[in-house]
């Protein structure tokens, strides 16, 4: 194969245009001289298109002697592709697939992409080596300038704290990781500084700062916009709908949502759809007590989605709705065979929402007269809420243990 073909043959795996690969290196006719080999490319020329393209200057001119460890790392992307966690046996698959390739001494794209990947499983099956394989992954990327697999394998670093509650930490470490990066001028693409800008986001508002959660956010949005870039943006107005809704602002939210609409018809994604619908719900059954109103977008949530069983949001926002039409027993024994978040949920706004299994099944308790187990399920949810910062479901529970106490 050509190095033209296999530059063609990137490119259309990743689904980029001529225009997108070419960016403002070289321009579109050249990159379609190279492409058809009327053309040699610069060194220059090819450096971008390498680092455009996620794979090092030597896998490119190199193509046919990597041709097993490719079969490696597609096999174990696909793999990665197919988890849902904790997935142990996906898990032992991608590792022992990776296992007998993982280089002594990484040398281009192939080795750094094994690294990466052994790295992620590693910590997710606990294994304390995945530090390791994790800064061999970063200083081979960086060695090939694939700036923006280093830069999220560096988040992800960062992350592990954040996922282990260490919010302020992982706070300290992204700023302090920004810094570093802007000081290099190593935003070579949009797509990498939105990661840090959703993460920074996401983090401000796990330690409480919820101004300078917001003016990330805003200020992310409005870069997504100016550089024609969507990626994030979903995630972006996600955020955005759920602070606006906490914080009682109806007007904006539905703006959010309008947008966040917009975004999923542009891009075709249901799930965005279902996003919707449930916050709506959430909405209704947990601040304006529009019962029916949540009950009739609830039926069309079950109508198109997995069995009730099989959910874990829904099913606690179908207790709530049976729950505020009288319904109490069956609200309780869906509340009941609800388990808890998944262990990869961790930020202290998603727990706390969350928490709402436990306000209701307490509130239900009361009302059966087994105040004294409404009185400790409400304090065990307690135990972590009092570590978080302060929401409307952290204020409600709160509440409801003080009413309890003075009943006893």
């Amino acid at each position: 194969m050509s190095l033209g073909e296999r530059i063609r043959e990137l490119r259309k795996e990743k689904k980029m245009t001529l225009q997108q690969l070419a960016g403002d290196a070289i321009t579109k006719g050249m990159l379609s001289l190279i492409e058809n080999n009327k053309a040699k490319p610069s060194m220059e020329s090819l450096q971008h298109i390498a680092s455009t393209l996620e794979v090092s200057v030597s896998d490119l001119l190199e193509d046919s002697s990597s041709a097993e460890k490719k079969e490696i790392v597609r096999q174990a992307e696909e793999l990665y592709k197919k988890l849902s966690y904790p997935d142990t046996k996906i898990f032992s698959e991608i590792l022992n697939l990776i296992a007998p390739h993982l280089p002594a001494k990484g040398r281009g794209y192939l080795d750094a992409r094994l690294l990466d990947l052994y790295t992620r499983i590693a910590y997710e099956s606990g294994n304390p080596d995945w530090k390791s394989y994790c800064s061999r992954a970063i200083t081979l990327y960086e060695e090939i300038q694939v700036a923006r697999r280093a830069a999220s394998l560096r988040l992800f670093r960062i992350s592990v704290k954040f996922r282990e509650k260490q919010y302020e930490e992982a706070l300290r470490q992204l700023l302090e990781e920004r810094q570093s990066l802007e000081q290099q001028s190593v935003w070579t693409d949009p797509l990498s500084r939105l990661d840090y800008d959703y993460s920074e986001a996401v983090f401000y508002y796990a330690v409480g700062q919820q101004d300078k959660a917001l003016d990330t956010m805003h200020a992310a949005i409005e870069f997504s916009k100016q550089q024609k870039v969507f990626y994030r943006l979903d995630h972006l107005y996600r955020l955005a709908i759920i602070h606006a809704i906490m914080a009682g602002n109806e007007k904006e939210a539905k703006m959010y949502i309008s947008r966040l609409e917009a975004y999923g018809l542009f891009t075709d994604d249901a799930e965005v759809t279902e996003f919707i619908q449930l916050i709506w719900v959430h909405y209704y059954t947990s601040y304006t007590k529009q019962i029916d109103e949540a009950d009739k977008l609830m039926q069309k949530i079950l109508k198109t989605s997995k069995p009730l069983e099989e959910l874990d949001s829904e099913r606690v926002e179908y207790a709530k709705i049976l729950y505020y039409k009288e319904q109490i027993d069956k609200a309780q024994e869906v509340l009941e065979n609800t388990p808890p978040p998944p262990y990869f949920v961790t930020h202290p706004i998603d727990l706390s929402m969350y928490s709402e299994r436990e306000y209701y099944l307490a509130k239900i308790y009361q009302q059966q007269g087994e105040s004294d187990k409404a009185l400790a399920i409400a304090e065990e949810a307690w135990e972590q809420l009092d570590t978080f910062l302060e929401t409307p479901y952290k204020t409600r529970m709160r509440d409801l243990i003080a009413e309890l106490n003075s009943t006893n």
